[in-house]
């Protein structure tokens, strides 16, 4: 059997919903790349503490499968789940996230939060090469400007 035979051989046989959960992500994702960021985020500190879906389920007293959702990373978390995934996990997500980046500045390296009163750091300090959690925002386009 080639291939076209056996993807006709196996194509769905009635309505699928592929293209609306496309659309879905496509008009959700201004919030989805955090949800994804903090089911990583969890996923890593369950990985170190050696927890399982089940465990973390008990210590946030809901089900396995209600964890499952939440670390598919497709769920609009509240700041009460944010805050209950914290205290279960003994970590700082919250704070992590609010890190915008590093003060990338050569000799500074605390985070810098959105209350932070040191002001902004000057351009030219910059370092790109340490974001948070090695995110690097995708460039924007525009039109090229000429010399």
């Amino acid at each position: 059997m080639d291939t076209l035979e056996y993807l006709r051989a196996n194509e769905a046989k009635g309505k699928t919903d592929f293209l609306e959960m496309a659309k879905g992500l496509k008009e959700n994702w201004f919030w989805l790349k955090y949800s994804y960021a903090v089911a990583i985020k969890v996923r890593r500190r369950m990985s170190d503490l050696g927890l399982t879906q089940k465990q973390l389920a008990e210590s946030l007293g809901c089900t396995q499968q209600h964890v499952s959702i939440l670390l598919n990373g497709r769920v609009n978390m509240t700041l009460e789940t944010l805050a209950k995934l914290e205290q279960a996990l003994d970590f700082d997500l919250i704070g992590n996230c609010l890190a915008s980046f590093e003060s990338l500045i050569e000799d500074r390296y605390e985070p810098a939060y959105l209350n932070d009163s040191q002001g902004e750091p000057e351009i030219s300090n910059l370092r790109t090469s340490h974001l948070v959690d090695g995110y690097k925002p995708r460039k924007k386009k525009g039109p090229k400007r000429t010399k």
